[in-house]
């Protein structure tokens, strides 16, 4: 536990009494000393993020998707794509390499991170950076955000016996604890049985008032795991790949998650503005943009090199094979959602289309 940290959560509860889940994410997440003051993400991190499992197949896929938003919004060049929580770079790094075997567009890329060692990193890359959207100008391109919206902070109800109550965080002894407190926020509380949990995406909502102002013509796609209507479940916390039953016994030194209800999303998109498409699974995204197509083509190649007496390459394509299937997996990646939003007169991208047909 980062006893600066801790220090911090206490201080706020004793000046106000127990604190909202959002609060508590503010200090131990993004605050000095929180958990992403440095990039958490990768093998050598806490989780991977698929651009981590297979960076080649999930960027171009990527690539592919913004492509439509490019040639829907006319062909701008430059193309202005803003990242939302750009993290270690790695998925930056890989889609600009995508973007690079292309004639056009030229990307002009900005990553939006919070963390100061996030920010250092990607600059040392030499990408632009930004801390938060309201630094950018006001620009017609995408923004995308790769697992983020889980990790902006929210709100915590919770289904009573006489309707939704707000768990909040206070101090029990030495511990942070979980505490019940009836639901006063502005915010209309979910419908919830007893004791079923989900989170209110408060940070996400902020997020995008504030991008409807920013993004004067474009496409925004968010990718991240949850319900597409409905309550997603309680909080979870990840620490070096291993899942953290309480987030508040470490605080600074564990994620702090939850699943995202993406109809709360989606109705807070569309009253800021946006029009808001529904949803598919990566997995079906995914096949929508060439990720079959693919693996059929390394398919080949590993019969071809295995027929040719080339084993230890026709391994590495297999190596590569399955890590890429590990995107689409019902059972991990494959379940995510991939979200899309757009200004107000631009169609639904193609491979939209594709991925509903598919489906």
């Amino acid at each position: 536990m980062s006893e600066e940290v801790a220090e911090r959560v206490r201080a706020a509860i004793a000046d106000r009494g127990p604190i909202g889940f959002d609060e508590y994410m503010d200090i131990a997440l993004y605050g000095p000393g929180g958990f992403f003051e440095a990039p958490p993400v990768g093998p050598r991190g806490h989780f991977m993020t698929s651009p981590h499992v297979h960076p080649f197949v999930f960027a171009h896929c990527v690539r592919d998707a913004l492509l439509d938003a490019w040639f829907a919004l006319g062909e701008p060049d430059p193309f202005p794509i803003v990242e939302l929580g750009a993290g270690d770079g790695t998925l930056a790094g890989a889609l600009l390499s995508a973007f690079g075997e292309l004639p056009a567009p030229e990307p002009a890329y900005v990553g939006i991170e919070i963390s100061e060692g996030a920010r250092a990193a990607l600059t040392a890359s030499g990408y632009a950076t930004a801390s938060v959207i309201g630094e950018l100008e006001p620009f017609e391109g995408v923004a995308f955000a790769n697992e983020l919206l889980d990790n902006l902070p929210f709100l915590v109800a919770r289904g009573g016996p006489d309707g939704p109550v707000e768990v909040r965080v206070g101090v029990a002894g030495a511990s942070l604890v979980e505490i019940e407190v009836p639901w006063t926020r502005d915010l209309e509380p979910p419908a919830l049985v007893p004791g079923e949990t989900t989170a209110v995406p408060v940070g996400a909502f902020a997020m995008f008032e504030v991008l409807a102002r920013v993004l004067r013509r474009g496409y925004v796609l968010a990718i991240d795991y949850g319900t597409p209507e409905g309550a997603a479940g309680g909080v979870r916390g990840f620490r070096e790949h291993r899942l953290v039953a309480d987030v508040l016994s470490d605080p600074g030194g564990t994620d702090v998650t939850a699943g995202v209800d993406l109809s709360m999303v989606a109705a807070n998109a569309r009253s800021v503005g946006f029009r808001v498409f529904e949803p598919v699974k990566q997995a079906t995204a995914l096949a929508a943009l060439g990720h079959e197509r693919w693996e059929r083509t390394m398919r080949e190649m590993q019969s071809m090199l295995q027929e040719r007496g080339r084993n230890s390459e026709a391994v590495r394509v297999w190596e590569a094979r399955s890590r890429a299937s590990l995107l689409a997996d019902p059972s991990g990646f494959g379940r995510f959602w991939w979200l899309v939003f757009a200004t107000d007169g631009l169609p639904q991208p193609a491979w939209l289309g594709r991925a509903r047909r598919l489906d």
